[in-house]
């Protein structure tokens, strides 16, 4: 217990406490992970990408973007996907739900984007989705108070009244 004593005491003295990361540090780290996993849902996928291509973090947000590394020309092969790794209608669970409402188009695409993010980890498409943000910050889908407080003294709140 003495030793154990000491140790403490000597700690508290000669060492720094870990540092929390900030919170644009932790959403970086985030975001890093999520690459990762996107990254490997890509191999697992079978889905190859020309070493002309970086898959990569936005430094200044959490956006991912792709980048060329050189120089492209018209027709250069830069990835190849394979069709059963697209989502889409045909390769979602929601298929025949899908199907048998007779959606078609983007409100389609909407629900089977539902439909996989709902199944988490199970989805097929997980590593994948997790890359999607889940709403985009456009006036349309602010609540009355948003709209209210965001746009208070615009030409758009005025046109909204």
């Amino acid at each position: 217990p003495f030793i154990a004593f000491c140790i403490a005491i000597y700690m508290r003295k000669n060492c720094k406490p870990a540092v929390k990361p900030s919170a644009a540090a932790a959403v970086a780290m985030a975001t890093s992970r999520k690459l990762r996993a996107f990254k490997n849902w890509m191999k697992s996928q079978h889905v190859e990408c020309s070493d002309a291509l970086d898959v990569v973090v936005t430094t200044n947000s959490s956006a991912v973007s792709v980048r060329a590394l050189c120089d492209l020309n018209v027709g250069d092969l830069v990835a190849t996907i394979p069709k059963e790794s697209c989502l889409t209608v045909k390769t979602s669970g929601a298929r025949q739900m899908i199907e048998e409402s007779e959606l078609e188009g983007i409100l389609a695409l909407a629900v089977v984007i539902m439909y996989e993010r709902s199944l988490g980890p199970l989805s097929p498409w997980f590593g994948y989705l997790q890359l999607i943000p889940y709403s985009e910050p456009i006036p349309l889908l602010w609540s009355l108070s948003q709209i209210d407080s965001l746009l208070a003294g615009t030409e758009l709140h005025k046109a909204d009244s």
